[in-house]
């Protein structure tokens, strides 16, 4: 009961003290320019939504399914004064307990305690597991990222019971909500607006978790998104994929010029050409057109060498890739493994790490406290980067070695029972330190025992 009571007064006291803009500025609203040059308009977010095809969709399908991969786990920090959690958890391996510690983002509070844990079983983790009754996990998580990958900013409804503790999460469509601030006002933002079809509905900053990526003309209210940045280059590979449908489609290019003998009128004339395409359009080639008077009929051989430039689309499609983070390798089949690996290392560590860990670092700051007011509870999520696993399995099999930890310290991180044969450290017969007498205990030592 005090639990709920501090954790009611905390979200009373930031309901009445929410967040302030800076004075420096907020007397104005912040003005954009435009993101494309003078003679094209900023892309509207349903434009965007229209460009999510081809490699601009396969950029971002790829970012949000591996970040949803990656999703967070919840961790206690317990300090000596401390009463221990009263929640299911685990305990941490020495490797995942250094890396807890090392994170930059994790308040000293938590990274200087005495002991961090896995919590298993916790309300937190029941609304992150059981989201809505549409959405489980993996969609909120994949479609959170996807959002920011397209528009720039994603929104989480928050849905509160009656002693306000969230009771369900609601993915907001990006593209019909806007961040608004009154005129004059002291708040980075007083309302969210939620425009759908012909309703409006209004959200308070409290019910709404704002995840964005940075956007230096607005960096408080506003996301640049990867597509936004790109937008140019996804307009022509669509453009460029139009004009090769036309081409299939009717040739885009007449094929040939037919010049009667005799002048004919417009009638005529039109009724002419509907019949010549009408038989030789689409499937209709090789077909018979017997012509009612003498006709002269001039195939074209049209060059497309013009076209050339366009038809290597492979700087495009690298420029998508770089907006995205996402390595040539995985937009093209010429490679091989070695690249690909290469690529899979490049995108984790480049890519997916910055984006779960500005996920992460939001949660714990807007979700985190609603559940927990005293600040033990956090939100982290595995290092994604395979390269960082294999050098700690490296490291640890050259501790086993050379006596550094014993094999019982081993198991005990990979959560196995203790052995009996496993509390000293093992090492090869012919090693021993410098005070060693071999030959006092050779004889009841390593192989040669009794």
């Amino acid at each position: 009961m005090r639990t709920y009571l501090a954790a009611a007064f905390v979200r009373l006291a930031r309901w009445l003290h929410p967040k302030a803009a800076s004075p420096s500025w907020r007397d104005g609203p912040w003005t954009s320019p435009p993101f494309l040059n003078a003679s094209h308009r900023q892309p509207s977010p349903q434009e965007l939504l229209t460009e999510l095809k081809g490699a601009a969709w396969t950029c971002a399908s790829l970012n949000a399914a591996a970040c949803a991969h990656h999703a967070p786990r919840l961790y206690v920090a317990t300090h000596d004064e401390q009463p221990p959690p009263r929640c299911r958890t685990r305990t941490l391996s020495r490797a995942a307990d250094e890396r807890l510690r090392a994170l930059p983002y994790l308040p000293a509070a938590r990274s200087k305690s005495v002991q961090i844990e896995e919590v298993l079983d916790h309300p937190l983790l029941t609304l992150l597991r059981q989201v809505n009754p549409v959405h489980n996990h993996f969609d909120l998580f994949e479609m959170t990222t996807l959002y920011q990958e397209v528009q720039g900013s994603a929104y989480w409804y928050l849905a509160f019971d009656a002693l306000g503790v969230p009771t369900e999460i609601w993915l907001l469509p990006s593209q019909h909500v806007t961040p608004r601030r009154e005129p004059g006002s002291a708040n980075i933002v007083d309302y969210y607006l939620y425009r759908g079809g012909a309703s409006e509905q209004r959200f308070a900053p409290r019910e709404i978790i704002h995840f964005r990526y940075p956007d230096p003309r607005d960096p408080y209210l506003a996301g640049l998104s990867p597509l936004r940045a790109c937008f140019e280059q996804v307009a022509l590979l669509s453009d460029y994929a139009a004009m090769k449908r036309a081409i299939y489609d009717n040739h885009a290019l007449p094929s040939a010029v037919i010049s009667p003998d005799e002048a004919l009128g417009d009638e005529e004339r039109d009724r002419l050409e509907a019949q010549w395409n009408e038989r030789f359009r689409r499937a209709g080639s090789g077909r018979v057109l017997i012509g009612e008077s003498s006709l002269k009929v001039q195939l074209l051989s049209q060059s497309l060498g013009d076209l050339a430039a366009l038809a290597d689309m492979r700087a495009t499609r690298e420029d998508i890739g770089n907006a995205f983070h996402v390595p040539l390798a995985f937009l093209t089949s010429e490679t091989n493994l070695a690249n690909l690996q290469a690529a899979e290392h490049q995108h984790l560590a480049k890519a997916v790490a910055p984006r779960i860990q500005r996920r992460d670092e939001k949660l714990n700051e807007q979700l985190v406290p609603l559940f927990d007011p005293t600040g033990r509870l956090f939100l982290a999520s595995d290092d994604p980067v395979p390269a960082n696993r294999e050098e700690h399995l490296k490291q640890q099999e050259a501790d086993l070695k050379f006596g550094v930890v014993t094999i019982n310290e081993v198991r005990q991180e990979r959560g196995l029972p203790p052995v009996d044969w496993g509390h000293t450290p093992w090492l090869p017969l012919h090693w021993a330190p410098s005070d060693y007498q071999r030959s006092d205990l050779m004889a009841d030592a390593g192989r040669n025992r009794e």
